[in-house]
Order: structure tokens, then C-alpha cells, then sequence
């Protein structure tokens, strides 16, 4: 029989061969993946770290390969990614007075959510949609967009892309438009609400209505957050709650990407669930606490007006009006819809 050290020899000499020809056993400890952490990103310095980039960033530039001038937030333990979380990723875009963003199409979906904005436009398969402050915009994957700020201000929204997610599925892929800065508007303004946003609409020239360009507007979402808190319409999770639907499917805004927006009463504390998905929110306004974990290992999120913050995938968490005279709204992404399609999606409520 065997002694322990012949069978510790046997074994380094096995996993010596493994591991030269790409092999490994299961029995053999692996790298563990470091876990995301809840986290504030104030807008202050978010801000002014953009308005900075203005001034060395230029559009079309060498030191731009993108051609975006873009702030993006980072998850301490994401870094070398540079990611907010491991499918997506959330940034914050400059279009300065008289700048166009060239068009260009990619494989990553993508979404604007606009934060300052007095008549910049986003321009998406032909159509353009102006960007007031909370406006959504969706820009699918492959379709082609530009950005054009033809006011006298600044125009600052959110970018939300599902990139880190194409990128582990090895699906990148990157296109410019060969037809010049910007393409051609060829709809009418208002065509993508009007048409897809009435009744059973005719969709029979649409490759994949689950892939539609379409524009959300802030003074509807805000409204019928009204409306529903007058009527009672709340969850005790997660106060009152409105989710971006695909005006055709009634499914999520899109595959891989989930939009929502919330209002907090004034003085409202919501009670703790968690679910899987990474959730990341952005304060629309108002101010409040966000408590995620429970016990000795709770971390408290302060967060103000257009701040963002970051749950975690099955972090437990709640939220809090820290204001007893004033709503607080808040706007939310999450990859929801991709646990949901391969039923990973699970919730558990305090």
C-alpha cells in the first residue's frame, strides 16, 4: 500500500503533466473570483472630472479612439476591467456645445438616460430623438447611432452597454459609418413612439421587435409614478416602481438590459429583499440611504441628487427617503433579463 508521501509525489507529478498539456483536475483549488461591492459614485466628482475631459479630451482627437468623451464608473474590484459590473457597464458622456459624436454601429446594446440636455439629439437608424433631462433612449445592438449638441450648453447623460457581457460571449464586433460624421435623418421626429407606441402596430418589416430604437420620455415615466402613489400602487420592496417595457413584446426594454424607474415617498423606508442580477441606479432627485447586507457587514449608501450607486448581485438591500417633505426618484439598470431568460433570476424577501 501506498504511503502518503509516495501518493503526494504521484499526485504533484500528475498535476505537473496536467497542466503542461492544458489540464486540470476538479479536485485542484481554483482562483476565486473577487466578489463586487456595494459603492457610491457622487456626481460632484463625477462632474467635475467630466467637465475636465472637455478640456483635454477633444472629439475626433488622437488621444480619443472611441471619439466619446466618456467618464466611466468603476467597481473597486473590477479595475483592470474596467467595469461597473460584469455585464454591464455604466459611463457618463460629455457632448460639448457645436460637437458632433460620430456615427457608428456595435454589437454591444446600449441605452442613454439624459441628465443635462436643452435640445442635444441622439440620432438612431435614421431618427432623431431629442434628449431632455430623464428621457431614455434605446439604441440596440447593431444600429446606427450619433450624438449632435447644436445648443449653446453642455449635454451630460448616462451610457449603459451590455459590452462585458458580448465581450465574454466573444461577440464584439465595431463599425463607422462610411457616409460621413453623422447619417442621414430619413423619419420623422416622434416616429418610433408613434408608431410602435399604438396599438397592435404593423412590425412585419422589423427583423427582431425585440431590437427596437424607441424613446422614453421622463414627463411620462414621472406622471404615472404620480399616479400610481395616489392610487395606492406600491411594493414594500421597493416603493413605488415602474418598469420600461418594448412597446410591442411587453418584455424588457431589451434582451440583456432592464430599465426602471422608482419614486420614494417622503419618509419612506422600503423593507429588505435581494435577488440575483447586479442592479445599478442613478438618483433622478431627491436624496436617501440605501442599506445593503445585513448585521456587522451592512454598508450604507448616501446618495443625492443625479449620484449613482451599485447593489449587488443577492445583496441584500433597502432604501430611504431621508426626506419627510419630498419624493426621491430614481432610475435603474439591471441585467435581469438575462437571468430571467436562462431562469437564473431569483428573489428572497425578508
Amino acid at each position: 500500500m501506498a504511503t502518503k508521501a509516495e501518493i503526494d509525489t504521484r499526485l504533484e507529478a500528475l498535476h505537473v503533466r496536467m497542466k503542461e498539456n492544458s489540464l486540470a483536475g476538479h479536485w485542484q483549488e481554483r482562483q476565486r473570483r473577487p466578489d463586487l461591492v456595494p459603492w457610491v459614485w457622487e456626481w460632484a466628482t463625477i462632474r467635475e472630472c467630466l467637465e475636465e475631459s472637455g478640456e483635454v479630451i477633444k472629439l475626433g482627437g488622437v488621444n480619443d479612439a472611441a471619439n466619446r468623451r466618456t467618464v466611466q464608473l468603476i467597481n473597486p474590484n473590477l479595475t483592470e476591467a474596467k467595469a461597473t459590473t460584469r455585464t454591464l457597464q455604466m459611463s457618463v458622456q460629455l457632448v460639448k456645445p457645436g460637437e458632433v459624436a460620430e456615427c457608428h454601429r456595435h454589437r454591444a446594446t446600449a441605452l442613454r438616460f439624459a441628465v443635462e440636455s436643452t435640445g442635444t439629439y441622439t440620432t438612431v437608424e435614421g431618427e432623431r430623438m431629442v434628449m431632455e433631462p430623464g428621457d431614455l433612449i434605446l439604441t440596440p445592438n447593431w444600429k446606427w447611432h450619433d450624438h449632435t449638441n447644436n445648443t449653446d450648453g453642455p449635454a451630460v447623460w448616462l451610457d449603459v452597454l451590455d459590452g462585458h457581457l458580448v465581450t465574454h460571449l466573444d461577440a464584439t464586433g465595431r463599425e463607422n459609418f462610411s457616409e460621413g460624421t453623422t447619417q442621414p435623418i430619413t423619419k420623422p421626429d416622434g416616429y418610433s413612439r408613434k408608431r410602435f407606441g399604438a396599438m397592435r402596430p404593423d412590425t412585419s418589416d422589423i427583423d427582431d421587435v425585440a431590437l427596437l430604437p424607441y424613446s422614453y420620455k421622463w414627463v411620462d415615466a414621472k406622471a404615472t409614478l404620480e399616479s400610481m402613489a395616489e392610487a395606492g400602487e406600491a411594493s414594500d420592496y421597493d416603493g413605488v416602481i415602474l418598469e420600461y417595457t418594448n412597446p410591442v413584446t411587453g418584455g424588457p426594454t431589451m434582451p440583456t438590459i432592464g430599465c426602471w424607474a422608482q419614486m420614494l415617498r417622503p419618509g419612506e423606508t422600503t423593507r429588505a429583499h435581494r435577488h440575483t442580477g447586479s442592479t445599478i441606479y442613478h438618483v433622478v432627485g431627491g436624496a436617501g440611504v440605501t442599506t445593503v447586507g445585513r448585521g456587522s457587514e451592512a454598508t450604507e449608501l448616501t446618495w443625492g441628487e443625479h449620484d449613482c450607486f451599485f447593489v449587488p448581485s443577492w445583496g441584500w438591500h433597502e432604501h430611504r427617503n431621508t426626506s419627510k417633505t419630498e419624493p426621491a426618484y430614481i432610475f435603474s439598470v439591471t441585467d435581469r433579463p438575462v437571468l430571467q431568460a436562462l431562469h437564473l433570476h431569483r428573489e428572497e424577501r425578508a
